[in-house]
């Protein structure tokens, strides 16, 4: 399995104080950063190899994002269970973050994304 590390409010001198999550023995795939952009917007991911910091990416939510959220609207096509139709959201607002589902308008705040990443809604 994989090994992950979580260590929280280690001091930044930019910063003042950071959250750090180490996976190993993967890189992430682009739905996976963009899943940590819409959580964490102001994230950094870096890229380690032999222990050396190869790279060095600040996550940047995406103008659409399609498939990784379901929309809060029970009445939404994208929810409807013989349509096969992926929810798509298009991002209206960085800060505070807030998507508008591109089928029905319903709005997902912030809250709306954490709880569904976390099993909350």
């Amino acid at each position: 399995g994989l090994v992950i590390a979580i260590v929280m409010n280690v001091p930044s001198k930019k910063l003042g104080r950071k959250d750090i999550v180490k996976v190993e023995g993967i890189e992430l795939r682009e739905d996976q950063v963009n899943k940590i952009a819409l959580i964490a917007p102001s994230a950094t991911i870096n890229i380690i190899r032999d222990y050396e910091v190869v790279e060095k990416v600040r996550v940047k939510v995406p103008e659409r994002i399609e498939g990784l959220l379901r929309c809060v609207n029970p009445n939404c096509i994208t929810n409807q269970p013989r349509e096969p139709i992926k929810p798509r959201f298009r991002v209206v607002s960085l800060r505070p973050l807030k998507l508008v589902c591109e089928y029905c308008g319903a709005e997902l705040g912030q809250e709306d994304i954490i709880a569904q990443f976390t099993g909350g809604g």
